[in-house]
């Protein structure tokens, strides 16, 4: 077999990327898909999903991917004072098979309706069925070149947990419910 040279690997990420049509969001920093056909599962959106989503919540990022010594912090990272990185992520469910992630900082203690502001910050993705699990994908930042493609994971919904994975990149990373002012979801999403 043939090995496969950089051109090969590297045409199709940028190829991909130039099909992603994006405009900066209101922070002026972040990039969000325009292109309808990105969100394209989403027609396989079945609205049964929403019996085990809240989507008058954030999800909130539980720490255990950070360790001192051989021992996993296991805590909110809101709550991880022990991380250097103080920045965590959160999810956000619509009714309509939308989803933000948001990154919160954690020096930053005061909610305000701008860090849930879709229009604002936050990376897009729509939820879809498959093969009898809930997919999503996540059209978000994949290479440190600021490169936007497409993410896909799979979300578990336990009670208050929310377990997301992925295959490609390799990671899993729980989350948990956490109840807000509902005057800070006050936003809709239509991608």
């Amino acid at each position: 077999m043939k090995p496969l040279n950089v051109l090969q690997i590297i045409f199709p990420v940028l190829l991909l990327d130039a099909c992603i049509r994006t405009t900066i969001l209101k922070n002026g920093r972040e990039k969000a898909a325009i292109n309808p056909m990105v969100y394209k599962n989403r027609i396989h959106f079945d609205k049964s999903i929403l019996n085990q989503i809240d989507t008058t919540v954030i999800y909130e990022e539980y720490n255990t991917t950070y360790y001192i010594g051989d021992n996993p912090v296991n805590v909110l990272a809101r709550d991880n004072y022990q991380n250097p990185d103080t920045y965590y992520m959160v999810y956000r469910f619509y009714g309509n098979g939308c989803f933000n992630l948001f990154h919160l900082n954690r020096e930053n203690s005061v909610l305000t309706k701008e860090l849930f502001d879709p229009g604002y910050t936050g990376w897009r993705g729509v939820l879809y069925s498959e093969n009898g699990q809930i997919k999503g994908d996540l059209i978000t930042q994949i290479s440190a070149g600021g490169i936007i493609g497409k993410l896909t994971e799979t979300f578990e919904f336990n009670g208050d947990t929310l377990i997301v994975t992925s295959k490609t990149p390799t990671w899993k990373y729980i989350f948990l419910k956490r109840n807000i002012s509902t005057d800070l979801l006050k936003f809709t999403a239509g991608w």
